[in-house]
């Protein structure tokens, strides 16, 4: 049972915990550390390890505390040829944010009652402290949006080994929020060469398998063929997300009032779901089709094929849960979905279907967010999740602006996030995407005026605007959908000295670019002007068809001539 707690304390940025000399928060980081670890310890049986919280989200598709959905329990047998999902995550649905929820406040449930026992071992002159840290503790988030994220990844993730006060003194412990070091199999042995026990000539398997883990092997991040984790490769790779994907993408979530375009990354395959209406902020120029910002989970995915990289854990829906980030990352979800909270959750598919429901349920706020129980008898809703103060925790944010005009906290964040220099317009690439082509993650990077962009173009190349990722699960049967993808090339342009004002020769509205003039029309000429480049993490190509790119096009706001901080009028 995940029951709330009766103190509201805030969930803080894991830098918060690190800070050199913090007395305030180094307690609570020591009893994080100690408490990860207890839950590594306890018998993967145990449905308060760590490997059987981790296994809720999906591998290894079975029944967590008994939930099994009766006669909707999934069947990997039957189901999986039919596309369904065997974990009991949604994804692709409305449900996507409030479903994590519960399931962050598990794992930090959990890690609350293992501190609160470390707390009592500590010597009588320091057991208060560890106590009250106990009770206060709230499991921080790690948010990669952050301008401080540029410079990778926090080193409290990397590192092998921490030194941390401990009952019996100060000591090194080995570091639980590296890597989770697996009890038993996980997934399933592949081809020689394949698997981590053929290193140092360990091949990264076809993105169409799940990466096979034996039992005794940890979880990784950017393998080499030693099967160690490339942290530079990564950190390299976050530099230049940061500023291109992630805070572009938390920026434009934020101007967005209709919660079925915040919410998740699909849409239905007739496309009902998305409307012909853009009520969160002035229309653009022309309206081209159904125009579509960043999504809370289409960031999301950014994220876990970024940390991952190929043959990462972090990078694959099935096995994702198990990397000791997972939590810190969905915490950071949880608060971006707190922050955003103005419209909730209306009614939806869910096309992909879980561990407990069949595909096309219908999910709304009264769906149970199984398996994660309020009493025995009864699971949590969205409607009873909503407000996370009955829950016992908040975030900085909303402390700060706590009884204020809600218009005060989004121009807040909205000048936090901001991806780069004012300007008066901007201008995105819109992409529409079949999911159902490609059944493994993979990538669309968008080129602006760079014909010979391939595979071979580095993110570096000052042409780079940023990408589309596309996280999908080595299933061959799952239901097409689609989804629309937004890059932000305002910066590219103003880059590569191509102007952003418009003018008027004979009546058309054109761009003044630097190779000459760009289509007469809001809609650049994708062949030319807009190049796409699709790739598995591995680096291979594949074509815009076989990405399922159906459609890009380009459409402009001028969202200062409305408000200098993109606000919704009145």
């Amino acid at each position: 049972i995940v029951e709330p707690y009766s103190e509201i304390y805030p969930r803080l940025p894991i830098e918060d915990f690190i800070s050199c000399d913090n007395e305030t928060y180094s307690p609570q980081f020591e009893l994080l550390v100690q408490s990860y670890q207890a839950m590594y310890d306890r018998p993967h049986t145990d449905m308060r390890s760590y490997y059987q919280v981790a296994g809720i989200h999906s591998l290894p598709w079975i029944a967590y505390d008994g939930v099994t959905g009766g006669a909707h329990e999934y069947k990997n047998e039957t189901d999986w040829a039919k596309g369904r999902w065997g974990g009991y995550c949604h994804h692709g649905d409305v449900l996507f944010g409030p479903w994590h929820r519960p399931y962050t406040l598990l794992i930090e449930s959990l890690v609350i009652n293992e501190a609160k026992k470390i707390a009592l071992q500590y010597p009588d002159n320091e057991r208060e402290k560890y106590i009250e840290a106990a009770n206060q503790f709230r499991f921080p988030y790690w948010d990669w949006a952050d301008e401080k994220a540029i410079n990778g990844i926090p080193d409290v993730f990397i590192v092998a080994e921490l030194e941390i006060k401990t009952p019996k003194g100060k000591k090194k412990v080995k570091n639980p929020l590296k890597s989770y070091t697996l009890p038993v199999d996980l997934s399933f042995p592949l081809g020689k060469g394949y698997n981590p026990t053929d290193k140092p000539n360990y091949t990264i398997p076809s993105p169409n398998y799940n990466p096979f883990t034996p039992a005794g092997y940890p979880t990784i991040r950017y393998p080499n063929v030693n099967y160690e984790d490339q942290y530079d490769m990564m950190n390299q790779n976050i530099s230049v997300f940061v500023p291109t994907v992630l805070r572009p993408g938390v920026y434009q979530m934020f101007q967005i009032s209709n919660y079925l375009k915040f919410s998740n990354h699909a849409l239905r395959p007739n496309g009902t779901e998305m409307e012909d209406a853009f009520p969160a902020h002035p229309l653009p120029l022309v309206l081209v089709g159904r125009t579509h910002y960043a999504s809370l989970e289409t960031t999301h995915d950014s994220v876990h094929l970024l940390i991952g990289g190929p043959g990462g854990h972090f990078s694959y829906p099935d096995i994702t849960g198990f990397d000791p980030l997972f939590f810190f990352h969905h915490i950071a979800i949880d608060r971006l979905l707190a922050l955003w909270q103005a419209i909730w959750v209306t009614e939806n598919v869910s096309v992909n279907g879980t561990y407990t429901e069949e595909l096309y349920t219908v999910v709304n706020e009264h769906t149970s967010l199984t398996p994660f129980r309020k009493s025995e008898t009864e699971f949590w809703k969205s409607s009873t999740v909503r407000d996370i103060e009955k829950l016992g925790y908040t975030y900085p944010e909303l402390v700060k602006f706590k009884g204020q005009d809600p218009r005060e906290l989004q121009a807040y964040l909205l000048k936090f996030y901001k991806p780069d220099p004012h300007y008066g317009r901007r201008f995105f690439a819109k992409l529409i995407i079949d999911v159902g082509n490609l059944v493994q993650p993979y990538v669309i990077k968008v080129f602006v005026d760079l014909k010979g962009a391939s595979v071979e173009t580095p993110i570096t190349s000052p042409h780079f605007a940023g990408l589309v990722a596309m996280w999908r699960r080595p299933n061959p049967y799952q239901i097409n959908t689609y989804v629309m993808g937004s890059v932000d090339i305002t910066a590219t342009m103003e880059r590569l000295g191509i102007r952003m004002e418009l003018y008027n020769i004979s009546g058309l509205v054109e761009f003044n670019a630097t190779t000459g003039l760009l289509n007469s029309t809001v809609i650049f000429d994708v062949n030319n002007d807009i190049n796409i480049v699709p790739c598995y993490l591995n680096g291979t190509g594949v074509s815009l068809k076989e990405a399922g790119v159906n459609k890009v096009e380009v459409y402009s706001f001028e969202h200062d001539k409305v408000d200098p901080n993109f606000l919704v009028e009145d």
